[in-house]
């Protein structure tokens, strides 16, 4: 039986990270990391406002035949991009999410995914990433706008967060 997907950094500079959330809920996209649907690992490097991801896409994913469904690449671009907002300190949700399919993205195939900011707007703040293959061909291209959230609606998220999670003095001991 096959071990799947390392999922390895493609340049030794890079680090991996854990997207904040990631603990609080289970993401579809990066949720499930034995799953036989989407499995990822996020990676951080020098540069500015910039998330590096391996992605691999497996039979609960397909589409076409052999290949990956748009909306699970969909999903995999919004989670780039949102990443890549919330590792670099912004607290958001999306607001709008246009994806263009260039190329047929194959299943079993480990890639590299990309998010970074392009620029801010006082609240607004607006995003892209790429789904690649290992060569850097874009198989698939995403931009997204995330809105931070105000106070309030970080409040009502936390305490859904405190409700699955406890109170972090629950945790201890």
């Amino acid at each position: 039986m096959s071990q799947g997907p390392q999922l390895e950094a493609l340049d030794p500079a890079w680090q991996e990270t854990d997207l904040p959330f990631a603990a609080a809920v289970r993401s579809f996209v990066s949720g499930d990391p034995t799953g036989d649907r989407i499995r990822v690992r996020y990676y951080r490097s020098a540069e500015a406002d910039v998330l590096w991801g391996r992605v691999w896409f497996g039979p609960g994913a397909e589409g076409p035949p052999g290949h990956c469904h748009g909306g699970a690449q969909a999903a995999a671009l919004d989670e780039i991009c949102g990443g890549c907002v919330w590792v670099h300190g912004h607290q958001v949700v999306a607001l709008k999410l246009e994806t263009e399919f260039l190329d047929f993205v194959p299943l079993g195939t480990e890639l590299v995914l990309k998010g970074w900011i392009v620029r801010r707007d006082q609240r607004k703040i607006f995003t892209e990433g790429t789904i690649a293959d290992s060569e850097g061909k874009i198989l698939a291209r995403g931009r997204v706008l995330f809105i931070e959230l105000k106070q309030k609606h970080i409040d009502k998220l936390g305490s859904h967060l405190i409700s699955r999670m406890g109170e972090p003095s629950d945790q201890e001991g």
